[in-house]
């Protein structure tokens, strides 16, 4: 790899997250964010396990599991980044309610802006002790540089939705299968950059078993909380693959930014959760997909 492409990775990397983003933003509308009304349990319980649960698991698994505290760090990170485009178009192939995907990836991606920096910091002064007085993110400039990769993007994609609203619903379906190759190029450009510091293998490697943790609980408390308070299946699915399938790539951007992290090691595990979350999702589809349709035959 030459200086040039790794001097500019996590460049791209923003940049892809930015068109990532616009492509949600341009699948949203207005009510999208206002369905709070019409089905507050469901909305309420998918918020609280994303923003509130998942980093509480995250943050269990970093201390019963031996782990370098870099990769602690980004399990961390990706624990606390909201949901992506991905996890509207799994919703959609297990059957579950699109609609409530869509609203819990739209208003988590706000409300993470805030709790991100805040996550993170704590994180930082739990895993790395001393050392994170090195990497502390100020929370002002933390939450202006979020806001410019992820809700700017989304309110841009929402302003041409809102003008050329036919163009907009002739894209959707090449946005969401086109986040996965997005997925797929920043996993590349993180393995290329890994490969800079060291064996990237071996970081994949040493943050496997943490991140199928993660996914694994997180898929089940999401499913499991919802069915607690009596949700429908159709819910409790949507629930469950918006707790457990992270935006990997703002994870991954979070991590390697010289603005924000600066640590390609951390990267490694936001970008393994990405594949696995990916690998899981297919027998996760199939399950719910399944007890959904016997659901709806009864």
């Amino acid at each position: 790899m030459t200086d040039f492409l790794s001097a500019y990775i996590p460049t791209i990397l923003q940049i892809l997250l930015f068109l990532v983003m616009f492509g949600m933003g341009m699948t949203l509308t207005i009510p999208d964010f206002t369905r709070v009304g019409i089905a507050p349990k469901a909305v309420f319980t998918g918020l609280v396990n994303q923003i509130i649960l998942v980093p509480l698991i995250a943050y269990g698994i970093v201390l019963l599991v031996p782990m370098q505290p870099m990769l602690a760090m980004g399990l961390m990170v990706c624990a606390c980044s909201p949901g992506g485009a991905v996890s509207n178009l799994f919703s959609y192939l297990a059957k579950g309610d699109t609609a409530l995907s869509i609203t819990l990836t739209a208003i988590s991606s706000l409300v993470t802006i805030f709790t991100i920096p805040l996550i993170i910091n704590f994180s930082l002064e739990a895993i790395l002790g001393a050392a994170s007085k090195n990497i502390q993110l100020p929370l002002g400039k933390t939450i202006f540089n979020i806001f410019k990769l992820t809700a700017l993007p989304v309110f841009l994609g929402m302003f041409i939705n809102y003008q050329f609203p036919n163009t907009a619903e002739k894209g959707k379906p090449a946005i969401k299968w086109g986040s996965i190759t997005v997925i797929v190029l920043a996993l590349t450009f993180m393995v290329l950059k890994l490969e800079e510091i060291g064996d990237s293998w071996s970081f994949l490697k040493a943050s496997f078993l943490s991140v199928v943790l993660l996914n694994f609980f997180t898929l089940g408390i999401g499913f499991f909380s919802a069915k607690l308070l009596k949700l429908p299946t159709k819910q409790a699915a949507t629930i469950s693959i918006e707790s457990g399938m992270q935006n990997n790539v703002l994870g991954m951007t979070l991590a390697m930014s010289p603005g924000l992290l600066n640590s390609p090691e951390m990267a490694a595990t936001p970008g393994v959760y990405g594949v696995v979350m990916s690998l899981l999702a297919i027998g996760v589809i199939a399950i719910f997909k399944k007890m959904i349709t016997k659901e709806e035959t009864v």
